[in-house]
Formats: C-alpha cells, sequence, structure tokens
C-alpha cells in the first residue's frame, strides 16, 4: 500500500513538472513541442482566399528587367497595371532617395492608385530614426496612441519609405516578422509601438483598406469591422499554414503584368500583395512547411484572418489533456498488471494524438508533446518502480522459500507473487507431520553440539523429501516437521505425494541411523501423521514479519496422526494416514493397510487411519491377515481377534489389539461401535 501512494506522488509529480516546463516554456522542451504541433499543417486542406493575388520579384523578372533594385520608374508602371486591385500591399521599403524624377514617378503613381499600403519595417538597434517630418506623416496610418499597456512589442528605431512615398500611401504597414524559440515563423505580429503610437502590420493594414473598416484591439483580439483576429501574447497572430502549392497557385511574377496575355480581371477587386521571392534579394523564412519567401507570411495571415482560419493557442485544454493524462495512467497503474500497460500507453498515446488533431480543425493549438513526455516518463517510472519492487520481491520470495519449497514451485510462485500477499484462503491441503520419538530424552543425554549434530543428519534429508515431492517445509518445530502439500501452489496428486513422502522418510531414516551410529550418536524412530481437508493457508503474522502457514482442523488432525504413532507403533517408527487421505488415492508402489477407527481427543466424529507399507507379497498377507482380524474385533469378536492377532504379533499395531481384545472381553458388546476413543493426545 505504501509503495502504491509513493507511485502516485511520482505520477503527480511528473505531471505538475510537464505542466510548468509547457507553461515557462523551458528550452529546449517548448521548441520540440513546436515541432510536434506542425505537424498539424499537414492535416490543412484549406485554399488560400480567392481575394488574394500575390506578385512576385522573381528569378523570371529578374532575368527579364535586370539586377535588383530597379529604377523605381518600373515598379511604379507595374503597379499601374494593378490598378483595378482593391489593396496593393508593398512588401518593401524604399528608404533612400534614387534618381529624383522616378522617386518622383514612382509617389505620383502611389497617390493616383489611392489603394497602395506601404511597407516599412522596424528595429531594436539602429544608429538614427527618420527626420520628425517623416514620422509626422507616418504617424497617419498610426492606429491610434496609448492609452494603456498594450501586448505589442516596443520598438525604438524604423526604416521607412522616401517622404514623398510615405505621403502617397494610403496606410504604412509594418512588415516585420518574429521567429518562436527555435527560429521558425509561426506567428504573425499585428502591431508594433514606436513613438508613443501603435502601428498596424502590413497584413492589418492591408486588410483594414480592402474592408474600409477602422481596427479595435479589444484585449486578445483585433475587431476590423466583423471581422475578428485573435491575438497571443506579444501581439502575434498565430498562422495557419497552407500546403506549398497552394501559395503557387494565387502567384504571378511581376514580369507577367507586362505580358500581352495579362487582364487586369485577374487583379480586380483584390488584394495584391506585393513582394520580392527571388534568392539573394529577399529574406528567406524558416517555417513549418519549409523555407518560404517573406510575402508568403503575409499571404497566409491575409487569408487567415479573412476566413476565419487563423489559430489559437489554447494552454487551457493543454493542461487539461495532460490531466486526464495522469488520470488515465493512475487508472492504468491500479488496475493492470506491467505485461498488459504497453497496449494501454499506445491507447493513451493514440487518444492524445487523435484529440489533439481535433482540437486544430477546431483552430485551436494544444501542445501534445508534454502529454507525450508525460506518458513516457510516467511510463519508465512506472515500469522501473514496479521492476525494482519485483525484484525486491522475488529476492525476498528467494530468499524465504527457497529452502522451504522445491525450485519448480518456487519459480512458479516468482512468476506470479500476488499469490504470498498478506492474508489467507481456504483451499484442500495435504499436512504432514513428523516427530523423533523419546527426543526430550534423547536430548537431555546429549551435549548441544552432539544434539545439533544429530537434528542436521536427521532433519537434512528429510527436508529434501519433501521438497522432491512437490511439498513445502511449513516449520521446524525442534525435532518435528510441518509439510503442506497444494500450497502455495496446485499439486494435483498431494495426497499421494504425501503418503510418498512419508514412505521416504521411513526408508531413508535407516540410513539416517547408520549414519547417525557411525557418529557415536543414538539411533532415533519417528512417528508420521498425514491428513488431508479444508484449511485457510496464507501469509501468517504483520506486514513485515510473517510466515507461510496452514491452520485449521486438517491442520490438528494430522498432528494427533502423528502422536496415535505412541499408542500403534510404540517406540518404533510409524506412519499414520487419516481416511481422507487415503481413501482418495490410488496407491502406487505400496500398499494401504487399514489400522483402525478412532475417536481422537476433542473430536466426536471417528476417522478411520491407514499405514501404508512397501509393495510385497509378505506385506500383502500381513494386510490380509490384519484387516481379517481387526473385521471380527469391530464384531467383538475379541478372543478370536485375539488369535489372529497374536499370530502377527511382529507388527507392532497388532500388539496394540492383543492387549486391547484382553481388556474387552468383559464389556458389554450391546455399548460396542468399534471405535476406539482416545483418552490422551
Amino acid at each position: 500500500m505504501k509503495l502504491r501512494w509513493v507511485t502516485l506522488g511520482i505520477l503527480l509529480a511528473i505531471f505538475l513538472l510537464t505542466v510548468s516546463i509547457y507553461l515557462l516554456k523551458v528550452p529546449p522542451f517548448y521548441s520540440l513541442s513546436l515541432k510536434v504541433t506542425d505537424i498539424n499543417y499537414k492535416l490543412n486542406r484549406n485554399k488560400i482566399s480567392e481575394k488574394i493575388l500575390l506578385v512576385l520579384v522573381d528569378e523570371k523578372s529578374v532575368n527579364k528587367f535586370g539586377r535588383w533594385p530597379w529604377d523605381r520608374k518600373l515598379i511604379a508602371e507595374g503597379l499601374k497595371k494593378l490598378k483595378s486591385a482593391k489593396v496593393i500591399a508593398l512588401d518593401m521599403v524604399f528608404s533612400e532617395p534614387s534618381v529624383p524624377h522616378s522617386d518622383a514617378y514612382l509617389a505620383n503613381t502611389i497617390a493616383e492608385l489611392g489603394n497602395v499600403v506601404c511597407g516599412f519595417f522596424v528595429r531594436k538597434q539602429a544608429t538614427q530614426n527618420p527626420p520628425d517630418e517623416v514620422i509626422d506623416i507616418l504617424t497617419d496610418s498610426a492606429l491610434f496612441r496609448l492609452p494603456e499597456k498594450l501586448p505589442f512589442p516596443t520598438i525604438d528605431y524604423a526604416e521607412v519609405n522616401i517622404p514623398e512615398v510615405t505621403e502617397s500611401c494610403l496606410l504604412s504597414g509594418v512588415f516585420n516578422a518574429i521567429a518562436d524559440q527555435d527560429q521558425n515563423f509561426r506567428r504573425y505580429p499585428t502591431s508594433f509601438i514606436f513613438k508613443g503610437n501603435v502601428y498596424p502590420s502590413l497584413g492589418v493594414q492591408a486588410i483594414r483598406a480592402f474592408l474600409e473598416k477602422d481596427a479595435e484591439f479589444k484585449k486578445d483580439r483585433f475587431l476590423i469591422g466583423n471581422l475578428t483576429i485573435p491575438v497571443e501574447e506579444g501581439g502575434l497572430a498565430r498562422l495557419n499554414f497552407y500546403k506549398l502549392p497552394e501559395y503557387k497557385k494565387i502567384s504571378i511574377s511581376f514580369s507577367d503584368l507586362f505580358s500581352s496575355n495579362f487582364s487586369e480581371d485577374l487583379v480586380k477587386n483584390k488584394i495584391v500583395v506585393f513582394g520580392i521571392s527571388e534568392a539573394g534579394i529577399t529574406d528567406i523564412r524558416s517555417t513549418p512547411i519549409g523555407l518560404v519567401p517573406g510575402p508568403y507570411l503575409h499571404v497566409t495571415f491575409i487569408s487567415n484572418a479573412l476566413k476565419g482560419e487563423l489559430l489559437k493557442e489554447s494552454k487551457f485544454a493543454g493542461v487539461i489533456l495532460n490531466f486526464l493524462v495522469f488520470l488515465f495512467l493512475v487508472f492504468i497503474y491500479f488496475k493492470f498488471q506491467p505485461e498488459n500497460r504497453f497496449w494501454f500507453y499506445a491507447v493513451l498515446v493514440l487518444f492524445v494524438f487523435f484529440v489533439s488533431r481535433y482540437l486544430y480543425l477546431q483552430h485551436l493549438v494544444v501542445h501534445d508533446f508534454y502529454a507525450y513526455l508525460n506518458i513516457i516518463l510516467s511510463a519508465i517510472s512506472l515500469e522501473t518502480i514496479d521492476s525494482i519492487a519485483k525484484h525486491k520481491q522475488a529476492s525476498f520470495i528467494k530468499k524465504a522459500f527457497s529452502t522451504y519449497i522445491s525450485p519448480e514451485l518456487l519459480n512458479e510462485i516468482m512468476k506470479d507473487p500476488s499469490k504470498l500477499n498478506l492474508g489467507g484462503e481456504k483451499r484442500e491441503i495435504t499436512v504432514l507431520f513428523s516427530d523423533i520419538r523419546g527426543f526430550t530424552s534423547i536430548s537431555e543425554t546429549l551435549q548441544p553440539e552432539k544434539l545439533v549434530d544429530m537434528l542436521n543428519t536427521y532433519l537434512t534429508p528429510m527436508t529434501e523429501i519433501v521438497l522432491k515431492n512437490k511439498g513445502m517445509l511449513d516449520k521446524y518445530i525442534g525435532d518435528a516437521i510441518m509439510a503442506l502439500w497444494n500450497v502455495p501452489l496446485e499439486v494435483p496428486e498431494h495426497r499421494l505425494m504425501g503418503i510418498l513422502t512419508g514412505l521416504e522418510m521411513l526408508r531413508v531414516l535407516q540410513k539416517v541411523n547408520k549414519t547417525l551410529k557411525q557418529k557415536g550418536l543414538p539411533e532415533i524412530s519417528i512417528g508420521i501423521g498425514i491428513n488431508t481437508g479444508i484449511a485457510v493457508v496464507g501469509n501468517m503474522g504483520s506486514e513485515k514479519r510473517f510466515e507461510y502457514t496452514a491452520i485449521g482442523d486438517t491442520v490438528n488432525l494430522a498432528s494427533r496422526l502423528e502422536g496415535l504413532n505412541k499408542v500403534y507403533f510404540k517406540n518404533s517408527s510409524g506412519l499414520i494416514i487419516s481416511e481422507y487421505t487415503a481413501l482418495r488415492v490410488e496407491p502406487r508402489s505400496f500398499i494401504l493397510l487399514e489400522l483402525d477407527k478412532v475417536r481422537v481427543k476433542g473430536k466426536e466424529i471417528p476417522v478411520r487411519i491407514f499405514t501404508a507399507l512397501e509393495e510385497d507379497s509378505a506385506n500383502m498377507e500381513l494386510k490380509m491377515t490384519y484387516e481379517g482380524a481387526l473385521q471380527l474385533y469391530r464384531k467383538g469378536k475379541f478372543k478370536e481377534a485375539e488369535k489372529i492377532f497374536n499370530e502377527i504379533k511382529a507388527f507392532p499395531p497388532a500388539q496394540e489389539f492383543v492387549k486391547r481384545c484382553q481388556e474387552f472381553e468383559s464389556i458389554n458388546l450391546e455399548s460396542w461401535d468399534g471405535v476406539y476413543t482416545l483418552k490422551t493426545k
């Protein structure tokens, strides 16, 4: 129980750890988590909005018009081709003067079109800012001055278009991008704070111009007319990238604007993002869908916003998912064995995977990496703890039982240690008690070391016999042995095993006595009692100290039968078996001989008792003679019985019946039931 509480504490600690490193965005785990969530984009089957067109200064354009930068008059001519567009968003900046008449021509063209949103960029470090008059012009594009603390990044420097271009633009917007912890671009900055003003990004300004609505920021979202743009910490909107071929479909080369096949209908009433894709003259961004030109980010944001496809990270859902994983892991631990847990771990991983993918389709991003981390760490911990516990349990079991049961049974127990849980169960068992006759007298005549030597000489082979016959050595009680069969595992022929053990102990005793004689120690006789019945078996004691044993009337009767050897076999070695054992076995290499029917002390119900003899013709003849005399004895024909018992007087039990027949000749036969009642144990 203590181990379970410790394990539960470890699972809880892992849950709290994974949630903490998630919420704190601890590297490198957060970067790994971002990589896992990138799988989501493979599920995106959406199309880029038909209201967007991407015009690129690409390799084809450079090949046609020469190296960048071009004369600004050429750019102006290209813009004129886009006059039917609703909005033109310039993902480029003209921050330095060029040829004066070209600059003027570009500025005039932008002013005449009246639909151009010009881009500029900001930076943390620079040597100087634009002149104040340019900043004043730029202020017209600001969303609002700061009334309160807002989540947008504050920037100290900006690089803007030349004054005449800035003044000609419908709006100006920032085209900077901000990378995540792993330097990949997944989120789009919606605004920056510069000189106390909030300047929206190029994408936000393009949407404002397209919808002809002003923007309003509330807590965690931009509102532009009926359009809602969810914003996360830092004023970033999470992009929902399309598959790369989608960007190709809405892209044309700048050079195509001058083709005879170009039609203004292609751009009519659309948002045209005009940018650069040619390598070497544009920033290539690392994204979850690969390396892409910067204009792709603006296109993704604008399309996501117009179609309501922007993503939003749900930290609450992430924590709840992790908590569900924790609960399921606790359930797995308490309900299933280690060999069955793997499949449940796999099911749990699949559950997390499909839940997070489903939430993505609802435009919610859940960092499922931390749930997987929770599963992995918890599974490793659970199986390690279980392995250590099993190893300790196996060592304990091996130490506790290796000298008490056979290696075969020990291996079976170690496969399923649960059979040794503290407590008991009722089951049918066979019990054997053996005892050295007159041991008290013997012990008084021997020095302690001699006594120990004698016991070891006797107990060692007797124990080996018990174990060899699939028995369990329950305990030594001084010179006595208590052995059990059919525990802790089932032994199908436990009655037979008990009888065979008793017979072998008698045979081996002859060799033991030879050894004792050689050592100058007294020879010994033993009495053995065997009984079968229902008993309570299990670990008896406390959790820290216990022994596996059996209790009940079945055990008591076996002990009584062992004591009866003093009556029937006197000082000779003997074996007495109850009818509950003897009558339910098929004798193999031995003969069962019925000794008597007795009522032991403390019991009212009489029991038939037997002994086992080695199988030979002499013992078979002895059985027939003895049981014949026993039948006469039970009928009250004591003189006839005595005569036959005298014929086999060499067999110790016969001597007991000769004495009884002489005593019973004068009894009242009307009260005689053939049962001998014992007065002592």
